[in-house]
C-alpha cells in the first residue's frame, strides 16, 4: 500500500521531475511534449552534435545525410513538427485498436450471420476488385521506406517511416479481408485480385502513378505529392468513395471496418504533409523558392492523378449503388481545399478530364 502511495506521489509530481524539466530542444510550446522528448534529437546532425563533421560518409563523399537530398530549402529542418505527434506508443496504440475493431467486425459477422444480408453483386465486386486496393498500399509502402532515410530531420524521417508503416498494414487488411471473405463466401483469391491490378485497364492509370512514385528520389516531393495529391484523390476515391459507401449500401458488416481505420490513418498523413507544405512555404528566407518548387510538383501530378481517377470509372459501374461523377467531385473538393490551406492551388479539374 505505501509502495503505491509512493509512486501516486511520483507521478503527481512527474511534471516538476528535474529530468523533464531540463530542455536541450527548443519546444514547440512552453514545454516539450513527450513526442519531443523521443523524437527531437534522434537524428545526428553536423549543425548540431557534430561539429567535426559525420564519422562516415558514402562512396561519392556525400555525409550521413546531404542537403539537397530535397529541393525544399529551410533555415532549420529541426524545427518541424508533426501537428498530430505521432509516434511509436500511439502509433501502436491506434493500430491495435483497428484490428480490434475488424477482429470484432469479423467475429459478429459470422456469429450473427450478417453475411446473409449482403448484396449479392456487392459480393461479386468484391471478389473482382475488392482486393486491388492492397497493391497500391504495398507500392507506396515500399517506396516511402526507401525515401525515409534522407530526410534531413528526425521528425520528418520518423513521420515518412510511420507512413510506410500504416501502408503496409492497411495492404495487409485488405488481404486478410480477402481471406476472411474466401472462409465465409469462397472464392476470394489474391491472384485473382493481382491479375485484375496488372492487366485491367481501367486499373492501369493508377498503376502508373504508384510506379512512377517510385521515381521520386526527393523525400520532400514524396511527402507533398502523396499527402497533397494522391492519398486525397486516388487513395479517398478508392477507399472512401468506392469501398466504404458501396460497403454501407450493401450491407457488409467488415469492409467498413477496414476503411474507416485506413481513412484515420490517411487524414494523418494529410495533415503531416500540409504542415511540411505550410513550413516551407513560410520559411523566412526561401519561402519565394520552395512555393514555387511545391507549386510545380503539384502542376507535375495533379493531372496524371486526376487520369487515374477518371479510368476508374468502369470499377465504380461494376459497383452497386455507388455514383463515380459525385465521387469524383466530392474528392476532388477535398483536395483543392487541402492544396488551398497550403497556401497553394490545385489543378483545374475541368482541364484534366
Amino acid at each position: 500500500m505505501a509502495g503505491e502511495v509512493r509512486a501516486g506521489e511520483r507521478r503527481k509530481r512527474r511534471g516538476d521531475d528535474p529530468e523533464r524539466s531540463f530542455q536541450w530542444i527548443t519546444p514547440k510550446g512552453r514545454k516539450a511534449s513527450l513526442y519531443e522528448d523521443v523524437t527531437v534529437g534522434t537524428q545526428p546532425s553536423v549543425y548540431t552534435f557534430l561539429a567535426s563533421g559525420y564519422t562516415c560518409s558514402f562512396p561519392d563523399g556525400r555525409g550521413t545525410w546531404w542537403d539537397d537530398s530535397t529541393g525544399v530549402d529551410v533555415v532549420d529542418w529541426t524545427v518541424f513538427r508533426d501537428p498530430n505527434e505521432l509516434w511509436e506508443r500511439p502509433y501502436y496504440q491506434q493500430g491495435a485498436q483497428c484490428e480490434k475493431e475488424i477482429e470484432n467486425a469479423t467475429r459478429s459477422a459470422r456469429s450473427e450471420g450478417l453475411y446473409a444480408d449482403v448484396d449479392p453483386a456487392w459480393v461479386e465486386f468484391l471478389r473482382r476488385d475488392g482486393q486491388v486496393q492492397a497493391f497500391v498500399e504495398h507500392g507506396i509502402w515500399s517506396i516511402a521506406t526507401r525515401r525515409s532515410r534522407a530526410a534531413l530531420a528526425d521528425t520528418l524521417t520518423h513521420g515518412i517511416v510511420l507512413y510506410a508503416a500504416v501502408k503496409q498494414r492497411q495492404a495487409q487488411a485488405f488481404v486478410i479481408e480477402g481471406m476472411d471473405l474466401d472462409e465465409d463466401l469462397g472464392d476470394f483469391q489474391i491472384e485473382a485480385a493481382k491479375a485484375r491490378w496488372t492487366g485491367e485497364p481501367a486499373w492501369q492509370d493508377a498503376r502508373r502513378v504508384v510506379e512512377r512514385l517510385g521515381t521520386i528520389t526527393d523525400w520532400g516531393e514524396l511527402i507533398v505529392v502523396t499527402g497533397l495529391v494522391i492519398e486525397p484523390l486516388l487513395g479517398s476515391l478508392v477507399r472512401r468513395e468506392l469501398l466504404l459507401r458501396g460497403a454501407l449500401r450493401a450491407a457488409d458488416p467488415l469492409t467498413p471496418t477496414i476503411v474507416r481505420g485506413a481513412q484515420r490513418e490517411n487524414a494523418w498523413w494529410n495533415d503531416f504533409a500540409l504542415a511540411f507544405a505550410q513550413f516551407g512555404t513560410e520559411d523566412e528566407q526561401h519561402a519565394a523558392a520552395n512555393r514555387s518548387l511545391i507549386a510545380s510538383w503539384l502542376a507535375d501530378w495533379e493531372p496524371e492523378a486526376l487520369a487515374a481517377v477518371d479510368a476508374l470509372e468502369p470499377i465504380f459501374a461494376g459497383a452497386p449503388g455507388v455514383d463515380f461523377a459525385a465521387a469524383r467531385a466530392r474528392v476532388v473538393a477535398d483536395q483543392q481545399a487541402l492544396v488551398a490551406a497550403a497556401g497553394l492551388v490545385a489543378a483545374d479539374p475541368v482541364a484534366a478530364a
